[in-house]
């Protein structure tokens, strides 16, 4: 197959997947208009039972009235002309009420019937939709041959020169864009740095001062109760070893990163079963390709890469509510791609603006920008997210 024909093919079921996307929405719309209706003529529904059930207990009486004889220790007498007219009367009222009811019910079950179909024509286009990512991902990473990862290479290339060849019309936002990606890059270390200074003093400084007390009172009870500054040193003792863990943990924070030494398709590997095993309640499915074993990939690059995928599966498992996960990694000598879709709730469009500027959202982006790639995310709650980032191993 050409690369014309398979650039064609690839438009194709991108015109496909916008039109299905687009039929979603409508059906989507018919589709809440459909419920709200039903559940207003549920409503009306139930209020009429009530008139009816109503109406029921006063036939039941008038029924009763009519083909009883006269109490003999009661007053009055009652006139069998009038309340059989008042039965007729209610007897008619009561078909009419059924017949509306009957022809509302029959218009529920109808409606129901359209909820239903409008229901598997969405799920059968997000289906579709689905199936379409899935084989856009596939066309993306299994064009191994010279061409595709030079048409890969170009676009990196297109996206590096825009920057360094923008005419003076677009310089001006260029800079502006850039000085803003500094800034927050700035505000972003300043932000960790803070909540590293704050671990250190709520977990180790205050331990310190707490042991100094005790070592006060100590040297003060080995003169005057020694039984109890024996306590007092075991205490201590405790207070050490939890200072000690607190100290192990925030050296685990400052420096937890991956074994470079592994190659990088083996840290993806282990990374996702790690992620597999600690969160069974997720199916994960992924695939590492990479046609080259002995790809020399710089360490930063290995680090960031995996910090990146770490961060967005725990960003899936916190807020996605889903239960499958799907990874397709590439790996060249020149680029990494990454495609990562779940099943959950997706995503709000305007999360950049919602979520807090220290998330771990943005300093993927910012990390990513940093690495001169491209990030982008999107979803909604029939097709779940879709996160696609990629970017060049060698900025020469």
């Amino acid at each position: 197959m050409d690369t014309n024909t398979e650039m064609s093919t690839a438009d194709s079921l991108k015109t496909i997947q916008q039109s299905n996307k687009d039929m979603i929405e409508y059906f989507n719309h018919d589709f809440i208009s459909k419920l709200e209706e039903v559940q207003s003529l549920k409503t009306e529904e139930f209020e009429l039972k009530i008139k009816i059930d109503e109406l029921t207990r006063t036939l039941e009486i008038y029924s009763f009235r009519n083909t009883s004889s006269h109490n003999v220790f009661s007053p009055f007498a009652v006139d069998p002309t009038t309340n059989e007219e008042k039965y007729t009367q209610i007897e008619q009222n009561l078909k009419d009420l059924k017949e509306v009811k009957s022809s509302l019910s029959e218009k529920i079950t109808g409606l129901e019937k359209e909820i239903d179909e409008l229901k598997a024509r969405i799920s059968s286009l997000s289906s579709s939709n689905k199936v379409i990512d899935s084989l856009l991902a596939q066309n993306v990473l299994e064009q191994n041959d010279k061409k595709a990862l030079k048409e890969a290479e170009e676009r990196l290339r297109e996206q590096k020169e825009a920057l360094e060849k923008a005419d003076k019309e677009h310089s001006s936002e260029l800079l502006k864009q850039d000085i803003n990606h500094g800034l927050r890059i700035l505000m972003l270390e300043r932000y960790f740095r803070q909540i590293t200074a704050i671990k250190i003093n709520d977990k180790i400084r205050a331990s310190f001062e707490g042991n100094k007390n005790k070592l006060d009172i100590l040297s003060w009870m080995i003169k005057s109760d020694v039984n109890r500054a024996k306590v007092t040193l075991d205490e201590l003792i405790e207070a050490n070893n939890e200072l000690s863990k607190s100290i192990d943990s925030v050296l685990f924070e400052l420096t937890n990163e991956p074994d470079t030494s592994k190659p990088v398709w083996t840290l993806l590997s282990d990374k996702f079963k790690e992620l597999s095993d600690t969160h069974k309640e997720c199916m994960i499915e992924y695939k590492v390709d990479c046609p080259d074993y002995d790809i020399k990939i710089p360490q930063i690059v290995t680090i960031n890469l995996i910090y990146i995928i770490d961060e967005l599966m725990n960003n899936v498992f916190k807020h996605s509510n889903a239960n499958k996960v799907t990874a397709n990694i590439y790996i060249s000598s020149r680029l990494i791609d990454v495609y990562i879709n779940d099943n959950g709730i997706g995503i709000d469009t305007n999360y950049t603006h919602t979520a807090p500027w220290y998330s771990g959202l943005h300093r993927i982006q910012e990390i990513i920008f940093l690495m001169k790639g491209t990030f982008s995310i999107d979803g909604d709650i029939i097709s779940g997210t879709n996160v696609r980032f990629s970017f060049p191993i060698n900025q020469d």
